[in-house]
């Protein structure tokens, strides 16, 4: 999609545009001297990263939810969640020069978002509602940290790539849970992941 399209298909206000752009432009200029994304991957930013973290707000369904973004880089999806008004963001990163960038992003445009330098398995975190990551790890891991940070009611979305199937028969060998796909809106082999109910095998 392009980026028209994009703020049509979500029904972005004045200001939301206006945030994501900023959002954008600093991500592009720091990424020159400090590597937060793949230069690859710049040049469709809107659809590559924008369309790609938004859709997670169709299975989101309330924007109080206390949403825990692991492994979030360069505030992606997080940051793009709490333009979009979710409320209780939380993202951890452990490369410190990321977790700057993004926490600069935030006190720019006021975001309640929060973002916390550590290591996702030594975060000192609640149970959240919503847990989510793109291109962290495979699911297996991804399985090993969300179980960390949940109760019994969490559900966790992963944005997944191809490879998805596979990943699935890999952490089922650890990992009692169950699972939706949905089909990316902006990938065509990509997917969104729903986790609930995560448990390890003879746990």
């Amino acid at each position: 999609m392009k980026k028209g399209e994009i703020i049509s298909h979500f029904e972005l206000s004045k200001t939301q545009i206006e945030q994501t752009d900023f959002f954008i432009s600093k991500l592009i200029k720091h990424n020159k001297h400090t590597n937060l994304i793949g230069s690859s991957t710049i040049e469709n930013f809107w659809d590559r990263h924008i369309l790609d973290c938004l859709q997670l707000s169709k299975y989101i369904n309330k924007k109080e939810s206390y949403v825990l973004d692991l492994g979030t880089g360069a505030g992606l999806p997080g940051v793009l969640l709490s333009i979009f008004g979710y409320k209780n963001v939380l993202m951890i990163d452990s490369v410190k020069k990321k977790t700057d960038f993004v926490k600069m992003i935030i006190q720019e445009l006021c975001l309640t978002a929060k973002i916390q330098n550590n290591r996702i398995e030594k975060a000192l975190v609640q149970p959240q509602d919503i847990i989510v990551s793109r291109a962290l790890a495979p699911l297996k891991k991804l399985l090993t940290y969300a179980r960390l940070h949940s109760n019994k009611k969490t559900t966790s979305f992963f944005l997944k790539g191809r490879n998805v199937n596979n990943e699935i028969v890999i952490a089922k060998k650890s990992f009692l849970f169950d699972f939706k796909i949905f089909k990316s809106i902006s990938d065509g082999g990509g997917c969104v992941l729903e986790i609930k109910n995560i448990k390890m095998i003879n746990d």
